[in-house]
This record gives C-alpha cells, structure tokens and sequence, in this order.
C-alpha cells in the first residue's frame, strides 16, 4: 500500500499493511528536532515517513494581517480572521486575544459580507500548504496553490485540507465570551454567524474542487471541549451549529470527501450528533479529559474512526509509561479505524531521539 491507501483502507476498517500514523509537534518542538538533527530541507512527513499531507484553506473575512509590536520575545498582531492577539514569537503557547471585531450586531453588519470568495484576477488564493493561524507571507494565486497540491500530491499521501468549525471560527470574531453569552441569549443570531461562514467553506471548496484541487478528507478543527466537560450544551450545539455541519457533511458526502473533526476536551455528548453530520474521524481524543478510544471503539464499532489519543504527557516520561499506553492503544490499528497521533500535539521536552523511538515501538507493537 502507498501512504493514501493506507489511510484509506485505516478509514474503511480493513486491514492496513502497516501503521497509519502521523503526528504535530509544536512549534517549539520542530525547532528543537531540528537543531537535534533533523535535516532542515526534509519535511516532517518525508523523515518520519507519515501517511498525511495537509493543506489549509483561507475561509476568513480577510482582514488586514498586521504586527503592531514585537518586543521582549512577544508579538502583537492583528489576524484575517477579525482579532487581536499577543503572543510569545515562534512558541507554541498561551495566547492572550486583546479585542475581535464582531462588537456587535451592527459590526457584524459590515463584516459580513467580507465572507466570500472574490472573483477578482487579482484576488489570491484561499489555500495554501502553510497554516492559516500566523499566516503572515503573502497567500499564493490560484495557479501557485495549484503547483503546491499537485507538487503535494506526487508524495501519494493521504490529503487533508483545513478549515475552523463553525464555532471555532465565529468566536475568533466574536470572541469567547462574547459567543458563550450570544448562545444563550441571541441564538438566532449566532446560527446566522455560523451559516454565513459556512457558507463560504462550501464556496472555497468548491472553487478547489473545480480547479482540480480535490482532498482526500477535509479535517474541520472547531474545539468544543474542556478538561471537565463540553462548552456548551448539546441542545444548543444541535440547535445552531449543527444545520451548519449537516449542510457541510452533505456536501463533503456528494463529493465523496471523508469529514475528519478535531475537537478538544471531553466532548463524548456530542459525538452521536457529529455522526448524524457525516464526521468518520474523530481528533485528538484528550486522556486527560477521559477520552478513550478503546472505549468509544466499543460503543461505536465501526461508524466512527480515531485519530490520536497517544497520551503526550507519558512520551517524555518513564518509557514502561509510554510502552504500556502504545499497548493499549496501537492494536486498535489492526482491524483498521485507528490513526496514531499524539492527544494533541508533541510537546518540546520529546526529544528527537525519543519520538523517533515511540514511533518504532508503535510500528512493532502494530506487526506483532
């Protein structure tokens, strides 16, 4: 099997002929493994020999993306998306957001029209390979995304594009108080939020799909969970957000794209209505927040597939921790709908030389 079949056949419940894996280190994490020896010029994916490949689609209202200041090891800067953010540069780290542009409804007047796709020549792409959050160099034309897919598409890696989740992307604008308090209060209003950007989700993929760009899945990040429980209920998720990802889980089947849904937190009350919406994999799968997948395997058997729950708090620990959970956890993979990935993302104190080994202890425990 090539990286893509492999996947598919993982996402399919056959028998994968060997791991499927992946896995997003910090930032931090990166640089660390990179002055650890990994090659600068060689990607994550080519040195570890992973199964995925992504590419990230632009669906904000395209502000100006701007530094207003860089001092002490900090940056300030104003995002596409509608916020204000300081930050440590270059670290994976809390993220202080100071202001977001949805105040309110009458804001909300003027931006939301900027939630489309503009057919100017001039108009750059709404994809890229790299990352929407910190996108600070310039998107690339239609015709340059193109080059970085099929260049992308040569590795025959499984092809993921992605997006923010309806909730994810309105509080960006709205901000997280703000949202958590129009959910109870202006719910209609928030569902017009939602509707509107994802709407022009459903515009940009479909402009990809026309020019020949055409994902695998389409891995949707809109975090909804804490440690302890969701953010909020399951009757207000189905009641405004869920229309939304229904909308999109119908188009995404029409076009035969696997819906793929990373989502924080102890989010288990929702995983029935994700169903409902089309969603096959599930992310990350927090232990922490007593996300199991050998548990959710057993309540949902074949109907949904896991990618992640590799506790990241053990990968740097004492290694019986990290053997006893890939023992756990990897011989899900066998019969297929399991991925391995951490339960978030490798943190900087996994040296290179412990994950390259976490990975071969994985891939053994897989063919035993």
């Amino acid at each position: 099997m090539n990286h893509r079949e492999r996947i598919k056949a993982a996402l399919t419940f056959e028998h994968p002929d060997r791991l499927p894996c992946h896995e997003s280190p910090w930032e931090q994490t990166l640089k660390s493994w990179r002055a650890q020896g990994m090659p600068a010029h060689v990607s994550l994916e080519d040195y570890f020999d992973f199964d995925l490949d992504f590419m990230y689609l632009d669906t904000s209202p395209r502000f100006e993306q701007r530094i207003l200041e860089r001092e002490g090891g900090m940056i300030t800067y104003e995002d596409r998306f509608g916020y204000t953010l300081r930050k440590e540069e270059g670290i994976s780290s809390t993220i202080n957001f100071l202001s977001h542009r949805t105040r309110d409804k009458e804001a909300w007047a003027a931006i939301k029209p900027r939630f489309s796709l503009s057919r100017a020549a001039a108009e750059t792409a709404r994809i890229d390979e790299a990352m929407y959050f910190g996108h600070f160099d310039s998107y690339p034309t239609w015709k340059e995304a193109e080059t970085k897919y099929h260049r992308l598409r040569a590795t025959d890696r499984y092809m993921l594009f992605m997006c923010y989740g309806p909730w994810e992307a309105t509080w960006r604008h709205r901000g997280m108080e703000n949202l958590l308090l129009d959910t109870a209060l202006d719910p209609d209003w928030v569902r017009e939020m939602a509707d509107t950007y994802q709407d022009l989700v459903g515009v940009v993929l479909r402009q990809c799909l026309d020019l020949g760009m055409r994902p695998d899945g389409l891995f949707v990040a809109d975090d909804l969970g804490m440690k302890t429980g969701l953010l909020i209920s399951p009757k207000s998720w189905r009641d405004i957000f869920m229309p939304a990802m229904a909308r999109l889980g119908a188009f995404l089947k029409e076009h035969e794209i696997d819906f793929w849904l990373h989502s924080d937190g102890a989010v288990s009350p929702l995983i029935d209505l994700w169903l409902e919406c089309g969603v096959r994999v599930l992310n990350p799968l927090e232990t922490k927040a007593g996300m199991d997948a050998g548990q959710l395997r057993k309540r949902y058997g074949r109907n949904l597939a896991f990618f992640g729950n590799i506790d990241a708090a053990k990968m740097a620990g004492p290694q019986h921790l990290i053997v006893e959970e890939l023992r756990q956890k990897i011989p899900l993979a066998r019969e297929g709908g399991y991925i391995m990935h951490s339960d978030h993302s490798c943190p900087p104190d996994v040296t290179l030389s412990r994950y390259t080994w976490i990975l071969e202890q994985a891939r053994k425990i897989f063919d035993d």
